[in-house]
């Protein structure tokens, strides 16, 4: 039986590189096939390695990312 794993996490913000590192770490390790962000409020997500990121953002500046392994 093959498993597709999709998580969902709040990240409150992802102000700094080496949390997006550990982010994309956590992605390979746990080999997650889809990742909803909730409270993405950084351009940074969109630098993911190895990922297709799609991010809906209000006015605000803050919104929800989804995030598909390649």
């Amino acid at each position: 039986m093959d498993v597709f794993k999709i998580v969902t996490l709040n990240i409150n913000g992802l102000s700094s590189r080496i949390k997006v590192e550990m982010l994309e770490d956590f992605l390979r390790r746990q080999e997650i096939g889809i990742l909803f962000l909730h409270e993405d409020a950084h351009s940074t997500i969109d630098a993911l390695r190895s990922n297709k990121t799609k991010t809906n953002r209000g006015t605000a500046g803050r919104g929800t990312a989804m995030v598909t392994r390649n």
